[in-house]
């Protein structure tokens, strides 16, 4: 049996609707439905983990993105296990999304942009590919992937992560010791990290100094990574060039929220990737039913690392 648990009202309602159109029936419940009791495998984003620490069955929280940051990895019981959902189509969109980001600086689109509202005729140079250095920030699942498809495409890539990546064509720099070197040669910066303790507020004005000047930022990773107020700062000494921002520390964007109007910054709603319902709904299935069977889960996240 499978609980949905949201305390986003219409993230329970898509979750209601889209078990109703891809789970059999009687195979999910609400969790306050009495049914809730026989509940192994909890479906869940921000979930309320007091009334999930309740269910005497429930062995598995199973996040509905690839992200587990919402589920408060601290409260979640000993015994239970948690997983999230990771799928080629979510890689794809998070790639057609990077690519569209790349081009808008690569090819001057941000320029050419306020050149219209000045009725200002002035072209660029065609940049190519192989003249832009992209700096991907995390080398996990979709990192990886788009770390690897930019450099076909003839992109000088290189990545930062925890630990040592070996990925056709990008350069892998690890940890804290090798973080500036990366900086220094990153003309555009992608964010992919997961959240973690030690990674919060890394969009710092600190990091921001050790990019070249006129570097780019692409922010898809979480809305806790990034300090607002040093990102406009940097933006508007012109260290930075511009940035296209996805995800923010709170949702959605408040109307009085300065980037909204700042001609450097691009406000996407939180909508870079998402993976199909169809496929959040049969992965959450599959896993509980490993659940049940004794059987290793797909995609299981290590609790004390984050993701």
């Amino acid at each position: 049996m499978i609980v949905i648990s949201s305390t986003v009202p219409n993230i329970e309602a898509i979750l209601v609707k889209s078990f109703q159109k891809y789970a059999p029936a009687g195979s999910f419940c609400t969790v306050d439905s009495p049914e809730a009791e026989q509940a192994t495998t909890a479906a869940s984003w921000f979930p309320d983990l007091e009334k999930l620490r309740q269910l005497p069955e429930l062995g598995l929280i199973h996040s509905i993105a690839a992200g587990v940051e919402h589920l408060n990895l601290n409260e979640i019981r000993a015994d239970q296990s948690v997983c999230r959902v990771l799928d080629p189509h979510h890689q794809k969109g998070m790639l057609d999304y990077l690519l569209w980001g790349v081009l808008y600086f690569q090819r001057y689109f941000d320029c050419m942009i306020q050149q219209q509202k000045q009725q200002l005729w002035k072209q660029y140079r065609q940049s190519y590919s192989h003249h832009i250095q992209i700096g991907i920030m995390g080398l996990g699942h979709m990192g990886g992937y788009v770390s690897e498809r930019f450099a076909d495409m003839g992109y000088q890539v290189s990545g930062w992560s925890n630990s040592p990546k070996d990925i056709n064509q990008v350069k892998s720099y690890v940890g804290q010791e090798q973080l500036s070197e990366f900086l220094a040669q990153s003309q555009i910066l992608i964010n992919l990290l997961p959240l973690t303790e030690e990674n919060t507020g890394i969009l710092s004005a600190e990091l921001f100094q050790r990019l070249p000047e006129q570097a780019a930022l692409i922010h898809v990773g979480r809305g806790q990574h990034l300090i607002e107020q040093d990102l406009l700062n940097a933006l508007d000494s012109s260290q930075l060039r511009g940035a296209i921002v996805d995800v923010f520390e709170q949702e959605p964007l408040a109307a009085e929220h300065p980037f909204w109007q700042h001609e450097k910054i691009v406000v996407t709603p939180h909508v870079a990737s998402h993976a199909p319902m169809s496929v959040v709904v049969e992965q959450i299935l599959e896993n509980d039913r490993r659940l049940n069977l004794g059987l290793d889960l797909c995609h299981q996240v290590d609790v004390n690392k984050g993701y």
